[in-house]
């Protein structure tokens, strides 16, 4: 199988989780961020996580294909449950969080970034949702503050002994927070909270991905 991907991208975290949760061996393809043609050419639009899971047959949606590869390699070990506050949380982050990784991702070794023509696809696109990135870089102290609020909130929520967020079992708000975590160690002197430092370490080593401050540059 093969598993289509942008490195920065949270929903193809989500997608890898999966396979190093249960060592499932696939190839991993990173694609230019501009490579329109590919993703058009599997399922019709511009949209990564794509799984191939067999020659010209094609799964998009991170979550369907969570849910597919726990099936497809028993026994299951996700469970559906998800907790409507952490989601609402995440949401609430959303202005600050973006403004803080997507000038950085840009700017990082990331594959998908490592021509000229890649980083400006996604520059023109991103400002249009947050401004521009030499705004949000120059407000980086101001956005570093919200988003501690926000895991400190988070870190109030989760189990207090257990390794996964709800408990001793994994479930989907652990795809969800952990590739919203992966994403933040890109911003350099963020400080995360003890058990968030933990719990975000422990989700890449089962998981088998590396966290997002390998790649940055600034």
């Amino acid at each position: 199988m093969k598993l289509f991907i942008y490195d920065h991208c949270p929903y193809c975290v989500k997608a890898r989780m999966i396979f190093g949760l249960k060592k499932v061996p696939f190839e991993l393809v990173t694609l230019l961020n501009d490579d329109e043609n590919t993703p058009i050419k599997m399922i019709g639009q511009k949209m990564v996580p794509i799984l191939e899971i067999e020659p010209g047959q094609f799964m998009p949606e991170s979550m369907d294909i969570v849910k597919f590869i726990d099936k497809k390699f028993p026994p299951v070990v996700v469970t559906e449950k998800e907790n409507p506050s952490l989601l609402e949380i995440l949401d609430q982050a959303r202005i600050a969080y973006y403004s803080l990784v997507m000038p950085r991702w840009i700017n990082s070794r990331m594959e998908e970034f490592k021509t000229p023509s890649a980083k400006q696809y996604f520059q023109k696109k991103k400002e249009n949702m947050i401004g521009p990135f030499f705004s949000a870089l120059e407000n980086t102290e101001n956005f570093k503050k919200e988003i501690i609020k926000i895991l400190q909130e988070i870190e109030k929520k989760m189990a207090e002994k257990n390794q996964w967020y709800l408990g001793d079992k994994i479930s989907f708000n652990d795809f969800h927070l952990f590739a919203f975590l992966r994403s933040l160690t890109i911003v350099k002197g963020l400080p995360f909270p003890p058990k968030l430092k933990r719990y975000v370490k422990n989700c890449a080593h089962k998981s088998q991905i590396p966290l997002s401050y390998k790649q940055a540059l600034v």
